[in-house]
């Protein structure tokens, strides 16, 4: 099966104004993606009557079939994905585009005018967002997506950016939760913080700890070469200096006896562990 999921050209491309358009499904396919790709332009009057400017793109490898079926509930966690992001980032038009790429707009502002190109005299007054969506990896269990969001609102200080991860389970087709994976929370803070200390050398002083005193759980993880990645986004757990925090948990860093408390039977499968 590996051998033919890898294989899995049906990565269709096309370049009009919204998104590309997938061949034909047939029995055969065991895999098959559509490339989105768009970038609008627009302009608008703010309440002053200066003129603002908007820049957007999307790109996205949008799963449509995964072992010859509709992949209903990793289009699902995606898009669930999306929403947490566009929290952040203000870039709820991803959602409205995926679902209806006609119905594509910037949603912050009001009497848009779609324009080909910006004016020079954008400083200031230029918002940006993009969003990328890609295939992170794919092995004959796991397949992860990566979404990489960023939006820059006119007159800020800077950017903000996110890094989410979605995992489906190619035998179950099913997305994977971390409560999925981990079964002990308890040691799981623990862990956290011994990555975050031998990764980035930061002690709890130099994190956002509530005042219960218990790290808040992740939000994001994905597995990589049997090694858990919990993900932290920016402002969850630190500043915006110390960016988005990535904190692998290698099985060296526990006994046998503390991964099988750490990880449920499910997720000991999942990372390919054995003592």
């Amino acid at each position: 099966m590996l051998t033919a999921m890898a294989s899995c050209g049906g990565i269709n491309s096309g370049n009009r104004e919204g998104a590309s358009v997938s061949s034909p499904i047939n029995d055969s396919t065991l895999c098959q993606f559509r490339n989105l790709k768009v970038e609008k332009k627009f302009m608008a009057l703010d309440e002053d009557r200066d003129t603002l400017y908007y820049d957007n793109s999307i790109t996205a490898l949008w799963p449509e079939v995964i072992n010859g079926k509709p992949c209903t509930q990793l289009q699902q966690a995606l898009l669930r994905a999306m929403t947490d992001s566009a929290e952040l980032n203000q870039l709820d038009q991803v959602i409205d585009y995926l679902l209806d790429p006609s119905s594509y707009s910037e949603c912050d502002a009001k009497s848009l005018k779609q324009v080909t190109t910006l004016a020079s005299d954008t400083e200031n007054k230029l918002s940006t967002s993009e969003v990328r969506i890609n295939m992170e990896s794919m092995t004959d269990r796991l397949l992860t997506y990566h979404l990489g969001t960023y939006s820059y609102m006119a007159g800020g200080a800077h950017g903000i950016y996110a890094h989410n991860y979605v995992t489906c389970d190619l035998k179950t087709d099913k997305a994977v939760a971390l409560s999925d994976v981990i079964g002990d929370t308890t040691l799981l803070r623990t862990a956290i913080y011994t990555s975050i200390k031998r990764t980035y050398d930061y002690g709890k002083d130099d994190l956002f700890i509530p005042d219960n005193g218990l790290l808040p759980l992740p939000g994001d993880f994905y597995i990589q070469d049997q090694v858990l990645h919990v993900v932290y986004q920016v402002y969850e757990i630190a500043s915006y200096a110390q960016g988005m925090i990535d904190a692998p948990i290698y099985p060296y860093m526990l006994k046998p006896e503390e991964m099988k408390r750490l990880f449920t039977p499910y997720g000991l499968e999942l990372i390919g562990y054995s003592d």
